[in-house]
């Protein structure tokens, strides 16, 4: 059993908890974000269609679900089963009825925040639709996305960070759940996130770890061979399985915590990421009806049907594999091989894949080399041992002061270029960097000594 005791800091962003507390039912209230766009990040839109039909089947209304989600996938010219999302091999589709609230360019930093903050007049497009929420009413957050040390991405190609997540929490609640996957997906809430607060929040790993992808092609439980790109995400699909699987009514979160946390851990030949809590840890003891409803009511949403065969089905046992599992960093990259493999000989689909595997690789390179060179330039050669190491306690956040953080990221790719998800592993660097007092004038002069060819 994981140990549940966290050092939090306090943020001038949630509000206390003995404000919160008020009598009434309320609302349940839900906000799904899928944080990236591309066929070969199928599995976020999946993992965030399989949410919506859990709180649908549990009779949560469309009017209280708010989906942001780039809606690039179901037709994708890609997809073997056009029209179509599953989130696990040969399940159901998920995408059906899901409402398209903030699609496109619409799924962008601007939206997200309006409705995180409830502001509907801050809207651009979409359907308008935001957490209204009363004091009487419960929350639940799912987010899903690429991300690293304090930053998760939006499809827009924006930035969440960890600082101003937790600022934004300040609409009407009783109680709130926010659970978020992607890598290093701790460090969005370590450090900031208060426990004398209303809300109860997991991650898919610590703040050190990657999380990673799950029902990839050639991994454990792969998806047809028609498949280039992986179903689901591990903490994702176990969380939503569980729910699916179970009384909602008679199980707790703490339940649905101790399987997702030993699922998540122990698939695979070796241990993957932790699954992490954070602030008010008593309010695991909550039944998981309290914000996803009850399994099935009469009449909610009546074709969706979760497939329940031997095949799908996890137990508390170590799962019998000898594959690995694939690191949220390394799906893009299976993802283009896989593409390039399949390609027809001497075809156009060929080339083109061939020159988008060439790209990532690439810019993984000029990531590596850049931020290794300026870290070089500021401390020295004998430093760089210590360039991606984590020197902060545990339970201090990534850093104390954020803006720093935001403008050595954007200082270094106004000179060097955007960095890839991949290149994202760099905010560490980027934070010692802050924690060090490096200041923007020696960032742009190590950047433009590096890279001046960008700057000229």
């Amino acid at each position: 059993m994981v140990c549940m005791s966290v050092t939090v800091t306090k943020s001038n962003g949630a509000r206390p908890l003995n404000n919160q507390l008020q009598e009434g039912t309320g609302v349940k209230w839900a906000f799904l974000v899928a944080g990236s766009r591309g066929y070969g990040n199928y599995r976020h839109q999946a993992d965030v269609c399989h949410a919506y039909q859990v709180l649908k089947s549990g009779g949560l209304k469309d009017e209280n679900i708010i989906v942001m989600m780039y809606d690039d996938i179901a037709d994708n010219v890609e997809n073997p089963f056009r029209g179509t999302i599953i989130n696990q091999p040969d399940g159901p589709d998920v995408y059906q009825g899901v409402p398209k609230d903030y699609t496109g360019t619409d799924a962008n930093m601007f939206n997200f925040y309006a409705v995180l903050r409830g502001d509907k007049s801050a809207t651009d497009g979409g359907s308008g639709k935001v957490l209204s929420s009363k004091p009487e009413d419960t929350v639940f957050i799912f987010i899903v996305s690429h991300g690293n040390k304090g930053i998760m991405g939006l499809p827009d190609d924006n930035i969440i960070y960890a600082d101003m997540l937790v600022d934004s929490l300040k609409i009407n609640y009783k109680k709130m759940v926010i659970y978020i996957e992607s890598c290093k997906a701790g460090s969005m809430l370590e450090g900031l996130l208060q426990d004398d607060v209303n809300i109860y929040a997991t991650t898919s790993s610590r703040a050190d770890e990657d999380s990673a992808a799950f029902y990839c092609p050639r991994g454990i439980m792969p998806p047809s061979p028609k498949y280039t790109t992986c179903l689901g995400d591990l903490y994702s699909i176990a969380w939503l399985e569980y729910s699916d699987q179970y009384d909602r009514a008679n199980k707790t979160l703490l339940d649905q915590y101790d399987v997702t946390w030993f699922r998540t851990l122990f698939t695979g030949e070796e241990y993957s990421a932790h699954v992490m809590p954070y602030g008010n840890i008593t309010m695991h003891d909550d039944l998981l009806e309290t914000y996803f409803g009850r399994a099935k009511p009469i009449g909610a949403n009546d074709n969706y049907h979760f497939n329940r065969t031997t095949t799908h089905e996890h137990s508390n046992k170590r799962f019998n594999t000898t594959t690995r599992l694939v690191s949220q960093q390394d799906a893009h990259l299976n993802y283009l091989k896989l593409k390039l493999e399949k390609a027809p000989d001497g075809s156009l689909d060929k080339s083109k894949a061939q020159i988008e595997l060439d790209d990532e690789i690439s810019h993984r390179k000029h990531d590596d080399q850049s931020v290794y060179l300026i870290w070089k330039l500021l401390f020295g050669e004998d430093t760089t041992s210590t360039m991606m190491a984590n020197l902060r306690s545990a339970g201090q956040p990534l850093v104390d002061d954020w803006d720093c953080l935001r403008m050595l990221k954007n200082t270094y790719e106004h000179h060097c270029g955007v960095l890839s998800h991949y290149g994202w592993k760099y905010m560490q660097a980027f934070a010692n960097m802050c924690n060090n007092g490096i200041s923007k004038k020696q960032m742009i002069a190590a950047a433009s000594q590096v890279c001046p060819k960008k700057n000229s």
